[in-house]
């Protein structure tokens, strides 16, 4: 059936009261999300201004868990919002707890655009679109990418220190904003405290970030993943369509290097720690722009 949510249609397997929204604000933005089972909302209100809202928990249309599960597991990811809340790049968490039989969370909204190519356009054309996300990032000028990289990678720095190692991360996790060249994190659900196992076969997350250890039970994951998929961000923001070839790389001899070991398939080629990585990257850099 198809539910009215505040004047947007969302297809739910039954109703739900969903009038307590109304005091955010009205909505500008709704997007289901059966995979995750939320139900995403950019909200606008003269009281608190414009708002992310993510809603888990309904019985959303097409989803392959129960709707309960869904908000046990937004409820469980607080935690992970509220000790890495101090750091800059990371999404503003304003409350969060039980919502319309399921649980909501609050957020600040981040202006800027979503970095995930499939947000908005079909796979055979969200890397040539002029309008899609990643030809969008990859017409800024060299310093502003490297500024935006370097954000999200001393963030990851933040949560190690913290315990908490990315899980699930890839593209749709940045929200880029092309105007002032700030990057936010979002959508740190998956997020695990140190030390972690694979526990699953097959991490979630893209498989343009997963590291060989994301696809093989009972393997350990740490700091040494997290390079690789931090390498794998830097082919994004600076190789050409899911290339890691050297041709298809825009941001130097020193960078690619820096790249390339990171993602290396082997865990002991990579560089001992994700504080090596980070520093061998910043002085890449470094050398890479005068």
């Amino acid at each position: 059936m198809m539910q009215d949510v505040l004047g947007f249609p969302v297809e739910m397997d039954e109703p739900r009261d969903l009038r307590f929204l109304r005091r955010y604000g009205s909505p500008f933005w709704v997007r289901p999300r059966p995979d995750t089972g939320t139900l995403c909302l950019g909200m606008d209100g003269s009281q608190y201004g414009r708002l992310f809202l993510k809603l888990a928990g309904l019985p959303l249309s097409g989803m392959q868990f129960a709707p309960e599960q869904a908000a046990a597991a937004l409820a469980a990811a607080m935690p992970v919002y509220e000790t890495l809340y101090p750091h800059p790049a990371l999404v503003k968490l304003q409350g969060h707890g039980p919502a319309a039989g399921g649980y909501a969370a609050i957020f600040r909204w981040a202006e800027g655009i979503n970095l995930d190519p499939g947000a908005q356009f079909v796979e055979e054309q969200r890397w040539i679109h002029p309008d899609s996300p990643i030809c969008q990032l990859h017409h800024q000028p060299l310093l502003t990418r490297l500024r935006m990289i370097d954000a999200v990678f001393d963030f990851h720095a933040f949560a190690l220190q913290r315990g908490y190692l990315a899980v699930g991360f890839y593209d749709g996790n940045l929200i880029a904003d092309f105007a002032t060249g700030l990057i936010t994190v979002c959508g740190i659900d998956w997020y695990r405290p140190l030390p972690a196992l694979n526990d699953w076969g097959r991490m979630p997350g893209s498989s343009r970030f997963l590291s060989p250890e994301e696809y093989t039970a009972g393997a350990p994951l740490d700091e040494i993943t997290l390079q690789y998929t931090m390498g794998a961000l830097a082919f994004f923001f600076f190789g050409r369509r899911e290339s890691r070839e050297r041709e298809d790389w825009t941001a130097g001899e020193a960078l690619f290097r820096v790249a390339e070991q990171a993602c290396r398939e082997d865990r002991a080629g990579r560089f001992s720690s994700y504080v090596d990585f980070l520093s061998a990257w910043r002085q890449a850099a470094g050398r890479t722009v005068p």
